[in-house]
């Protein structure tokens, strides 16, 4: 064989390989939990609001947007709603952009919610640093879990969901 022909092998076994790995994971095994819910301070929606549930033990993030009536719905990544079980810290921004949910790199900065409104996020921070990364709100999300309402205060006090 030739050196061509050995070059044209490898890469046909690449092109192989790479089909293989890009399957679909198995949503089914992680046991996501569907969550939603309300974003409010001092009574009032947020909307155009990134909602992040960190997971205290290794980091992992789920992530939604709130529309104008400040309801989010929680992404596992960019094709599945929801979340994996377990402790998580709640962080709040309406600056923080991310790739697939309001960044300008995936479609804009936009997200129609289900209700059909179109929010934009802004580049006015609403959030205290006690809701962003230094938040202190630790909700525990199980099998039972559906719904974290949150009605923030806008001195920083809040320290849980409702």
């Amino acid at each position: 064989m030739t050196m061509i022909t050995y070059r044209f092998a490898f890469v046909c076994s690449l092109i192989c390989l790479s089909a293989c790995s890009s399957q679909s994971p198995d949503y089914a095994s992680l046991g996501l939990v569907d969550i939603s819910g309300t974003v409010k301070v001092d009574g009032e929606p947020v909307p155009g609001a990134v909602v992040s549930f960190k997971d205290v033990s290794n980091g992992n993030e789920s992530y939604g947007l709130t529309n104008s009536s400040g309801y989010y719905r929680l992404w596992f990544n960019s094709e599945k709603y929801g979340i994996m079980p377990g402790e998580k810290q709640i962080q709040f921004s309406t600056t923080r952009k991310i790739l697939g949910l309001n960044s300008e790199e995936e479609g804009g900065g936009n997200e129609e919610s289900e209700e059909g409104t179109v929010v934009e996020n802004s580049d006015v921070e609403k959030f205290r640093d006690a809701y962003r990364k230094d938040s202190k709100i630790i909700v525990t999300v199980d099998e039972d879990s559906s719904t974290f309402d949150f009605d923030l205060a806008s001195d920083g006090s809040t320290s849980q969901p409702l």
